[in-house]
């Protein structure tokens, strides 16, 4: 296969050559392919391919993970006035 580069890839490729990140061009092919295989990977492991039914489990998981007996705060406590006292609204 051969591969074309921009002209302004071209310089950035002759620079990694330069700094010593890579020894010859076509060491970016596989730069790039490491590079997008992580990518994917972090996809993965992010959970940003899971369906619709295993996400809904892991929520479900998640959410029976907290305790249900923590007290709710009162009425008073989350009002507007006390919420935004000091701004004086």
């Amino acid at each position: 296969m051969t591969v074309t580069l921009k002209p302004e890839y071209a310089e950035v490729v002759d620079q990694a050559i330069r700094a010593g990140i890579i020894e010859q061009a076509d060491e970016v092919v596989s730069v790039g392919i490491e590079a997008l295989r992580a990518r994917l990977e972090e996809r993965t492991a992010s959970g940003q391919t899971l369906s619709a039914e295993e996400w809904m489990r892991k929520v479900r998981e998640w959410a029976l993970g907290h305790p249900a007996d923590t007290p709710l705060l009162s009425d008073d406590a989350i009002s507007r006035e006390l919420i935004y006292s000091e701004r004086g609204l």
